[in-house]
């Protein structure tokens, strides 16, 4: 870690943690290099504001934080503050690795190995705390000294457990004007930190077909060659997702619309497969929490087109249900998230064409057994692998439901799918 300054919570560290972000030292790169994108399938996070300190690397999923020590760590002075830092985050329930500049210098394979080590075993812990109690070794729970009605999270940025409805919103939906323009006004409704992900819905499609370029679909995922890149460019961060925030504004719903370049929202990398080139598709690699927070901060709705973006100037198509994921995910260490996935369906249906056999609930077990029985639409496993990863990685509440009824989605009425643990 290069600074141990002490910061106060709040605007000032958020901002702070994104300029370390940007002037990452050698040996913090070559860790970010080796864990970014790893075997585990683990998100970390960079620069990571955690309660008044600023974690060089994190990964909420294990709460573990890895700290990069230079030659400043030799001072005494600079040892005190380290050793009541660390305290501090092992009463928050996390694990610390420390390697100094020298390890990550002349041994990177090594300090990967142990990292890997670690990671197993924090792993392992999790599913024997798991088997033997039942429940998620990392939920949020509520703080027993408080009541039930007000907002308490353990969250180890300590930000009072504030609610935050995130929701995105199918293709389907946003085809059908008359459909849009009634949930647009129900979003408009909800009160407090709001964020809605849009798919692009069929007017790429069309678009594409009107200027003869040919669309490819594998397993529902859209080949993103260079001219169809400018099309859904166009359409998602354009068309779209302005006319959404338009009608919002005229609901008396003051919105901002954004895609992953903008204020370096969303990074990503160009997706990697072995037998499959999905040309300019993008996978997720960072979600800019602090920019999130500080608009939500001024009561503004964020309206998020799937378009990432590499910082090397190339612009990625990226999945809206993976985006909804990875926000969600991001910002379960700030807010007590509710992840809500909403379409032209009621939830998940044993019977895709009987809107009534909706599965109220669905666990893990639940899932595997449907999978297994190909008693659920495929076109629904991606919606519930998301589900499931952000549910394991903080997020609070995941629903899946019917977008007009935005209102019984948040409040888990009946006739909509609720995701458990």
């Amino acid at each position: 870690m290069r600074e141990n300054m002490f910061y106060g919570a709040g605007p000032i560290i958020f901002q702070r943690a994104e300029e370390l972000r940007n002037k990452m030292t050698a040996a913090e790169k070559i860790i970010w290099d080796l864990i970014h994108i790893n075997e585990w399938h683990l998100k970390f996070r960079r620069q990571h504001p955690i309660s008044n300190y600023i974690a060089d690397f994190y990964c909420h999923a294990i709460k573990l934080v890895i700290e990069i020590d230079g030659n400043i760590h030799e001072d005494e002075e600079v040892k005190q503050m380290d050793g009541t830092r660390e305290q501090c985050l092992k009463d928050l329930g996390l694990s610390i690795l420390r390697f100094k500049n020298e390890e990550v210098f002349k041994a990177p394979k090594k300090v990967l190995e142990t990292i890997g080590k670690t990671i197993n075993h924090l792993q392992r812990q999790s599913l024997e705390r798991d088997t033997s109690l039942g429940i998620d070794t990392f939920v949020t729970k509520p703080n027993k000294d408080h009541s039930p009605s007000e907002n308490v999270s353990n969250s180890p940025l300590g930000d009072g457990g504030k609610s935050l409805y995130l929701i995105k919103i199918g293709g389907n939906i946003i085809d059908n004007e008359k459909k849009l323009s009634s949930f647009l006004s129900a979003f408009a409704s909800i009160e407090g930190e709001k964020i809605l992900v849009h798919g692009g819905g069929k007017l790429a499609t069309e678009i594409a077909s009107q200027l003869g370029l040919e669309q490819q679909l594998i397993n529902g995922r859209r080949i993103t060659d260079a001219a169809t890149l400018k099309v859904v460019t166009m359409v998602y961060a354009g068309y779209i997702n302005k006319n959404i925030v338009a009608q919002l504004q005229s609901n008396n719903c003051n919105a901002i619309g954004l895609s992953g370049p903008d204020g370096n929202l969303i990074q990503s990398h160009k997706r990697q497969h072995p037998t499959i080139d999905y040309g300019f598709v993008g996978d997720v690699d960072e979600v800019n929490t602090a920019l999130l927070k500080s608009l939500l901060d001024q009561g503004i709705s964020l309206i998020i087109a799937p378009i990432t973006h590499n910082k090397e100037g190339q612009l990625l198509n990226t999945n809206a249900d993976t985006i909804a994921q990875e926000i969600a995910k991001a910002l379960s260490a700030i807010y007590d998230v509710t992840l809500i996935y909403s379409f032209e369906k009621k939830g998940v249906l044993e019977n895709a064409d009987d809107e009534n056999t909706v599965i109220k609930q669905i666990d893990k077990d639940t899932y595997k057994d449907l999978k297994q029985k190909n008693a659920i639409f495929a076109g629904m496993i991606p919606k519930l692998d998301n589900a499931f990863i952000a549910l394991s990685n903080g997020v609070k509440k995941v629903i899946i439901g019917k977008a007009e009824d935005i209102h019984q989605l948040i409040k888990g009425e009946a006739g909509t799918t609720i995701i458990n643990r």
